[in-house]
């Protein structure tokens, strides 16, 4: 597995991105190939914390390259009050109850 995580600073509440999450953004990240998981975590009231698991590396490029440029931009992008903080990497342990 491969992890995306997205630390993003927004120039209004974390909250007020909520609905349009689950309601667009997910459907269209779960549609693409080698999706596994999405989080979208409140930090502070401006900031969130975005974890995205893929199968590996390859699905997790090609799932940015869509997204990014695409619903990410319009949605995301113009609330930024700062430029994102992203890291990405090989998921070497995991464990869900």
């Amino acid at each position: 597995m491969f992890a995306v995580v997205n630390h993003l600073h927004f120039t209004k509440p974390v909250h007020e991105f909520t609905a349009l999450v689950r309601n667009e953004g997910m459907p269209q990240l779960a549609s693409f190939p080698g999706f596994v998981d999405f989080n979208f975590i409140k930090e502070t009231e401006d900031r969130a914390i975005v974890i995205i698991i893929w199968k590996d590396a390859e699905c997790a490029m090609n799932g940015v390259k869509q997204f990014g440029p695409t619903w990410f931009a319009k949605n995301f992008a113009p609330f930024f009050a700062e430029k994102e903080n992203r890291s990405t990497g090989e998921v070497l342990v995991s464990y869900k109850n």
